[in-house]
């Protein structure tokens, strides 16, 4: 099939499904015993494939093929039961401030012929395999009917995790818990109070700014880099604003005020300029393209009013999940005190995030025992490309085993992996099924 071809089934898919007036989530169909009886026990679950268009600013180019390879040989095994993507699957944030913004249809269509969209359409196909998607940041807007209609015109045998404000959760047996993680990060958290009607935060006006800058340099930067460069580097923030006239002095104190001068300094390093507009052709209810200072004055309080937003993780902790590794995040949910307990429907001893692009994996032998694990990414910046994945058996005992390892692309054995029993009834391990 040619990309013309891929490009009018796909829209004849999504016509179709609008017309049916589906909720574009696969509907739960009986639960498939020979996944049992033939050995495949196996959740593997991989996030951040970050799939943008083509140009320098795309995350996502040297990687396909070994993405495209990974989902080949994905589907081809007999151990796998289920393979879960938790968010930044598709990446609609990074654009140049001054392009309009990619569609997820044209996202879809730009990573076709590079293989990735083909491969992780052969394992949807496969009846053996169930597919699962979890919204990220990067693509939190696939709540929308319209977004979902496109990717489950590409996929439509794949589950769909996506509830307005741009969240979504993974869970099996009440003990793995897995979500992307941006839930609990200051800039990338879904915002609908700063603007009425929104959705997209700060983030997004910062990707957007790498994007600038990489088409500027010829080189891709990644938003955590650049927030990671910005706020390790007071001394530079300073420099961008007393360049550009700012009157305002960047202490050691973190404040609404230190998160805007970091954003306006950003902003400088891109190329732009307080009066620069960014092309937002109505999306996200946009009516009218935004000025920076706008998009400054719309966040000036997002450090101080973020306790009033969600009593998760503190605004501290928000800022600093962004610049590591969420563990702190996953150790809350963990311990899962009173203040929290109505969020969630149990306490987890199985965490999976991504977001972080930084692969980590933590055991703890507490009184319960508990894993922590970050499935790190596949974008280009990033070395090694990885992925978790966790093992279900049944013991003679009653206990249920979950072995969770975390792999590294073109290595033959995880780096990292323990076993965790939970006692409980015995009864037949079955995946999730559509």
């Amino acid at each position: 099939m040619n990309r013309r071809d891929f490009l009018k089934g796909m829209a004849v898919a999504g016509a179709a499904s609008v017309a049916g007036r589906l909720d574009m989530v696969p509907a739960l169909g009986a639960p498939k015993k020979a996944h049992a009886a033939s050995g495949r026990n196996k959740l593997v679950f991989i996030s951040d494939l970050h799939m943008n268009v083509d140009g320098s600013y795309s995350w996502l180019v040297k990687h396909a093929p070994d993405l495209a390879q990974f989902l080949g040989d994905l589907n081809k095994r007999d151990d796998v039961a289920e393979l879960i993507i938790l968010g930044d699957l598709l990446d609609d944030w990074v654009c140049p401030v001054a392009d309009t913004p990619q569609t997820f249809s044209d996202v879809l269509s730009a990573n076709y012929n590079n293989g990735v969209v083909p491969a992780l359409q052969e394992v949807c196909h496969n009846k053996e395999i169930d597919v699962t998607y979890v919204t990220g940041n990067h693509d939190m807007l696939s709540f929308k009917t319209e977004n979902k209609d496109v990717i489950f015109g590409t996929f439509p045998e794949m589950h769909i995790i996506s509830d307005s404000p741009g969240l979504g959760a993974y869970t099996k047996d009440d003990v793995i818990w897995a979500e992307h993680g941006h839930r609990y990060t200051l800039f990338n958290a879904p915002d609908t109070w700063s603007r009425q009607g929104g959705h997209l935060p700060m983030g997004y006006s910062i990707s957007r700014f790498a994007a600038s800058k990489s088409l500027a340099e010829g080189r891709a930067f990644t938003t955590p880099e650049v927030l990671d460069l910005f706020f390790n580097s007071p001394s530079q923030v300073q420099q961008y604003l007393d360049e550009a006239g700012y009157d305002e002095a960047v202490g050691g104190v973190i404040d609404d005020a230190l998160i805007i001068a970091v954003f306006n300094a950003i902003d400088l390093w891109s190329g732009h300029g307080p009066f620069s507009r960014f092309n937002m052709d109505h999306l996200d209810g946009f009516t009218k393209d935004p000025m920076v200072e706008e998009i400054a004055f719309m966040y000036d309080k997002i450090f101080s009013d973020w306790p009033d937003r969600q009593n998760i993780v503190s605004h501290y902790e928000a800022l600093f999940n962004e610049l590591g590794h969420l563990n702190s995040a996953a150790n809350l949910l963990f311990n899962m005190p009173e203040r929290i307990e109505d969020r969630y429907p149990f306490t987890p001893r199985i965490i999976l995030f991504g977001h972080t692009h930084k692969a980590a994996f933590q055991y703890h032998s507490n009184d319960v025992e508990t894993i922590y694990v970050n499935t790190g990414t596949w974008i280009d910046r990033q070395p090694n490309m990885t992925w978790a994945e966790i093992e279900i058996a049944d013991g003679t005992t009653g206990q249920r085993d979950y072995t969770v390892s975390l792999w590294f692309y073109n290595e033959q054995t995880p780096r990292h992996s323990h076993t965790i029993s939970v006692q409980g009834e015995k009864e037949e391990y079955v995946p999730r099924h559509r």
